[in-house]
């Protein structure tokens, strides 16, 4: 019981972050006030916005800000003074404006794309207080701009000289971890455990923590340590990292195979597995000397099997194929990973795997979405507007402005519904909060150093809450809030009428997004994650097509992206859903697999290329059904259109163009069909010669 309350305590880290970021907050306040800026809450407001433990986030989503912030306001410029006496058209223009960036910054899925929507409701924030004075635009977003530039400037100073933490060590240890976790899930796989459900999951949540990391190394480059120069190391041991969870699921699989058929590995291959297994658990780079020790028995094991044109040797090639590549991926990773944390910068091997190369990493783009969630946010901008307009309210136009952001805000959510929710209460608090220090407090302060010091004893908890996940929304929602709600200015205002009427404009716009969201934005758990899935499918159906080529890259990059997104969705979806038994990862390898048709089949004798085209049209046609009835299973006319072609193509071979197809036409059979008849052994060559 004890150790439970302790976790209540805030660290010395979240102290020193809450401390920094009032001293930045306070000095923002005081230029601000000093310079005889408008609305000097809007400083003390974007401190905290832009506040993250870690130095080089802050500045990172610092820049996004002041970016998003002037592309809104110079849109304010444009559009208010125009269409100023056409009410209409301008909650219009609007509202497309902010459903446009949303839009975008939902297909972007980047720390950038928080600039892209703030640049859409900024528009939002500085046009419609202005409609009755539209001479003043210019003045009122300048002078927006140049109070969030004051914050930004004072909160990257104080994160970068007062104690900085770098976003660097958190990496490296959030590398490790995931490193750690690989080797559990390798190990397992070497040691034929793949069906172990906590290894499933494993699977997922490194799909996702990759995705996740390779997000957050954006913040690094914004680093002051020297992490910040070895972005492209990190960016490359991420690519590696997504790599190497097919790479394992497909060894996994052709294991099972090999299995199925009663074969059993060679001693020396066994103890290859061993050595590796005990060198992945070290996490430690080996020489090219002890790297080539070890691959000798895989090095005979494939001779071996090239040479043979039977069932089960073709498995053992691609068993080979499978592990050499697991092998030199995490070597790969665990150098990268010693260069990152050493700061050094050593030359690295080719992969021979080729996905690690890639220049072009595509991700998920749901396009239908990101327009219906623009849509949302739209909806709410002119329901409110029409509020506004036919109550003639003064304080009315806060409404569609809080709805509008606060559909933004909880966008990429499926349900945003409880989160917005949750931001109204905090709000109500907020309020308040800001009733009691307006009107109880403010009267009696003497000058700027008493209202610094009240302002600490509401502040420094609102900091340690925002630097800890569990209260991150609670502390972002008030002191987001807090600072407009006051007004701090050089002449602040005691009008008990103006408070209420604005923060009960801010209540409805809560209320108001509540219900657009209830109602219009809000989707299932489920019906993403088989959306998702659909996507998937189309992409395989897309690629096997005869009149369409996509890379194996960026069909991996996009669907372990996709897998990625499926995650944190899988909890909340019915054990017994057809989502839940659904294998993103094999379908990953059958994509990869096709890919490998498409580019190579070009190489291959006209009567070859024709079994393999027949191929590509029967797994185009089963995705394709497959995205209609995501229960259909693959045909028997598949199973015997890819055992066609592997007769077509496996007799022994020296082209790697040739060995590439068959690789891919055995991966296809085994992955599609796991329990069907071990495929029948051709005669040898000569002999097949000599009868004809």
């Amino acid at each position: 019981m004890a150790s439970k309350k302790l976790t209540w305590l805030p660290d010395t880290w979240d102290m020193v972050f809450s401390i920094k970021t009032f001293m930045a907050a306070m000095l923002a306040l005081f230029i601000a006030l000093c310079f005889d800026l408008p609305n000097p809450y809007w400083a003390v407001t974007t401190v905290y916005i832009v506040a993250h433990p870690l130095s080089g986030a802050s500045t990172s989503k610092a820049v996004y800000r002041l970016v998003g912030t002037a592309v809104g306001g110079a849109m304010s410029i444009v559009l208010v003074p125009n269409l100023v006496n056409a009410p209409e058209l301008l909650t219009l223009a609007i509202a497309l404006w902010v459903a446009f960036c949303l839009a975008i910054s939902l297909l972007d899925r980047t720390p950038r794309s928080y600039g892209f929507m703030l640049a859409g409701y900024t528009t939002a924030l500085t046009s419609f207080p202005l409609v009755n004075n539209p001479e003043t635009v210019f003045t009122y977003t300048t002078s927006r701009v140049i109070e969030i530039f004051v914050a930004i400037i004072c909160a990257a100073v104080i994160n970068r000289v007062v104690f900085p933490r770098h976003a660097g060590p958190v990496l490296t240890a959030r590398i490790d971890a995931w490193l750690g976790d690989a080797c559990v899930l390798i190990s397992a796989a070497l040691d034929r455990r793949p069906e172990d459900p906590a290894l499933v999951r494993t699977s997922r949540r490194l799909a996702a923590e990759a995705a996740d990391i390779r997000m957050f190394t954006t913040h690094v480059s914004y680093d002051t340590s020297s992490h910040s120069d070895l972005v492209g190391a990190s960016r490359e041991l991420q690519g590696l990292m997504i790599t190497l969870l097919p790479v394992v699921s497909g060894l996994v699989d052709v294991d099972a195979a090999l299995a199925s058929t009663g074969y059993e590995h060679a001693p020396a291959v066994k103890a290859l597995i061993a050595d590796a297994g005990e060198w992945m658990r070290t996490k430690e780079p080996i020489s090219e000397e002890r790297y080539r020790e070890l691959l000798a028995p895989l090095e005979h094991l494939e001779v071996e099997a090239k040479s043979s044109s039977r069932w089960q040797d073709l498995l053992v090639l691609d068993f080979a194929a499978r592990l050499r590549d697991l092998l030199e991926i995490w070597n790969e990773c665990v150098a990268l990973r010693q260069d990152i944390a050493s700061g050094s910068r050593n030359a690295r091997r080719v992969q021979s795997s080729g996905f690690a190369q890639a220049t072009a990493r595509p991700s998920h783009k749901d396009y239908g979405m990101a327009l219906f969630s623009g849509f949302s946010a739209a909806l709410a901008i002119v329901l409110g507007t029409v509020f506004w307009i036919m109550t003639g309210w003064s304080s009315g136009a806060g409404a569609p402005v809080i709805a509008g952001i606060l559909i933004c805000f909880f966008a990429a959510m499926d349900n945003p519904t409880p989160m917005i929710r949750k931001f109204t209460i905090f709000s109500m608090i907020a309020i308040v909060l800001s009733f009691i220090f307006v009107f109880a407090l403010m009267p009696v302060l003497t000058g700027f150093s008493s209202l610094v010091l009240a302002l600490s004893f509401l502040f420094l908890p609102l900091g340690v809450l925002i630097a800890r996940p569990s209260t991150f929304l609670l502390g972002m929602a008030l002191s987001a809030n807090i600072p407009t709600m006051l007004t701090l200015q050089s002449r602040p205002s005691f009008d008990l009428a103006s408070f209420l009427n604005t923060n009960l404009s801010t209540i409805l716009g809560t209320l108001m997004a509540i219900g657009i969201a209830a109602v219009v934005r809000s989707v299932g758990a489920e019906w993403s994650a088989r959306r998702l899935l659909k996507a998937a499918w189309t992409d395989i159906a897309m690629v096997a097509r005869k009149s369409q080529k996509r890379d194996p890259e960026a069909l991996l990059y996009t669907m372990l992206d996709r897998l990625s997104l499926m995650v944190p969705r899988l909890g909340s979806i019915a054990e017994g859903s057809a989502v839940i038994q659904a294998d993103m990862l094999k379908d990953m390898r059958v994509g990869t697999s096709v890919a490998d048709l498409q580019a190579y089949k070009g190489l291959l004798l006209a009567d070859q290329r024709a079994t393999v085209d027949k191929v590509l049209d029967a797994v185009a046609s089963f995705y394709g059904e497959r995205r209609r009835r995501p229960e259909a299973q693959p045909a028997q006319s598949l199973l015997q259109a890819v055992d066609t072609a592997i007769d077509a193509v496996r007799d022994p071979v020296r082209s790697s163009a040739v060995r590439k197809i068959l690789m891919a036409l055995v991966g296809l059979r085994h992955n599609l069909f796991p329990d069907a008849d071990q495929l029948q052994d051709l005669e040898p060559l000569a002999l097949r010669e000599a009868a004809e």
